[in-house]
């Protein structure tokens, strides 16, 4: 009876540390926040005017993208921890889907991608940021670029 006691004691405890089966990123960063912003807004690539932050090779929306995907790779946060960080994806494709072989063959990898993927456009549908995952988790990340 002790040691079931001293479980109800520690749960809420490691819970309070931040300990859990797995990490969860939450929306609650200025980063991505700041991508929340940007997401909205419209540039060359979305027959918009050039904007620099949204548009440029390392413009504002890119570097938030990049530091939010290396957050992913290394938390390999479940489906609804994308979804709280980077809000819905702009596409969802399995792996019995037409882009799916394509757009494994042209993305740079880091990791290696599951069944399925999302991707959160950087400028339009032209280069893009991937999310796929293993099982409910994510697996990898990569960026599938126009390359003009």
């Amino acid at each position: 009876m002790r040691q079931f006691s001293a479980l109800f004691v520690a749960l809420p405890l490691l819970a309070g540390l931040g300990c859990s089966a797995g990490p969860a990123p939450t929306g609650e960063n200025s980063e991505a926040k700041e991508w929340a912003q940007l997401r909205q807004q419209r540039g060359h690539f979305d027959g918009a005017a050039w904007n620099k932050d949204l548009d440029a090779w390392q413009g504002r929306k890119h570097q938030l993208l990049q530091g939010l995907a290396e957050r992913l790779l290394a938390e390999k946060p479940d489906e609804a921890g994308v979804r709280a960080l980077m809000g819905e994806p702009d596409v969802q494709v399995a792996a019995d889907g037409a882009e799916y072989a394509d757009w494994l063959r042209r993305t740079e990898w880091r990791g290696e991608p599951g069944e399925k993927m999302w991707s959160y456009q950087w400028r339009g549908n032209h280069d893009q940021l991937l999310v796929a995952f293993s099982g409910e988790r994510v697996s990898a990340v990569g960026w599938l670029y126009a390359w003009e």
